[in-house]
């Protein structure tokens, strides 16, 4: 009798059921819940919005420029506003908004202006500066080629007067050597040896001549170069002197904070604001007790 295996039917499969995260169970019942109001107390965002004016209105700037801080004084005077409309809305009405922004719409012209003035003063600085670097590259090339005129004149004279001492120094020594000489008869019966004393002497001066002539010719040349130097030198020097004056008046050109424009306009918005959280107060009122 031969063996054959039991054939396996087929298993029930469960149901899996799986349980609900508990996220979505919060979820679920979050929905469901009873949520209470929140209170919103007009005087806490009145008081709020009152003293981020008052900080604004006094918040003082540093050193120039002040362009970068005036337009992120702007940004966080309308954030400010922008906190008040979204906790209140029932009091910013559309008169309140209109006056607002009207109130921003003014201090951003006022300061628009102040960064306009600045950066034209800015510009004429600048511009100052850039004229001073240019005059002084202007003096110290004309410097630079007065320095190589005088070299150059120095030294073409130096070599010709060189040559001519050269000369100067071999005749007097050929001279000095002929006094030392003693003379024969025959040169003393014909003068010969005085004569030729007597030409070396002549050629000595004429040398000697030449030599202060191309010494005054020296001096004549740099002079010319001088005169030349400075009357090109002196308009340089003068303007030189206008542009640093300049300078020094730009710079010392006051450019303030503008602290006087942003406090004002941040008193002006304060009561804008009282204004409005009281209008809205007395018609909440009304709503409550009708007459």
């Amino acid at each position: 009798m031969s063996y054959e295996p039991r054939s396996r039917g087929m298993r029930s499969r469960r149901i899996s059921t799986k349980k609900p995260a508990a996220k979505e169970t919060r979820s679920e019942e979050d929905e469901y819940a009873y949520k209470e109001p929140v209170i919103v107390d007009p005087q806490e965002v009145s008081s709020r919005l009152t003293n981020s004016l008052e900080h604004l209105g006094n918040q003082r700037f540093g050193m120039p420029p002040f362009a970068e801080h005036f337009h992120r004084w702007v940004l966080d005077v309308e954030a400010a506003l922008n906190d008040f409309r979204n906790s209140l809305p029932d009091a910013a009405d559309q008169g309140f908004d209109d006056a607002v922004k009207q109130l921003v719409l003014n201090v951003r012209g006022e300061l628009d202006g102040r960064i306009a003035s600045e950066e034209a003063l800015s510009a004429k600085i600048a511009e100052a500066q850039h004229q001073l670097s240019d005059n002084e590259r202007q003096l110290a090339e004309l410097e630079s080629a007065q320095r190589t005129q005088v070299n150059e004149a120095r030294r073409h004279s130096e070599k010709s007067m060189k040559k001519i001492r050269g000369e100067i120094d071999a005749l007097d020594d050929q001279r000095l050597k002929m006094i030392r000489h003693k003379p024969t008869i025959l040169e003393r019966v014909f003068g010969s040896a005085r004569e030729r004393i007597d030409n070396t002497s002549r050629s000595l001066q004429s040398r000697r001549t030449d030599l202060h002539g191309k010494q005054e010719n020296l001096k004549q040349r740099l002079s010319a170069l001088r005169s030349e130097y400075e009357a090109k030198r002196k308009p340089l020097v003068s303007r030189q002197a206008e542009l640093r004056d300049e300078l020094t008046k730009l710079r010392a050109t006051t450019l303030d904070d503008a602290l006087e424009i942003r406090k004002t306009v941040c008193d002006q918005l304060r009561k804008a604001v009282e204004g409005a959280v009281t209008q809205a107060a007395a018609s909440s009122a009304d709503k409550e007790n009708p007459q």
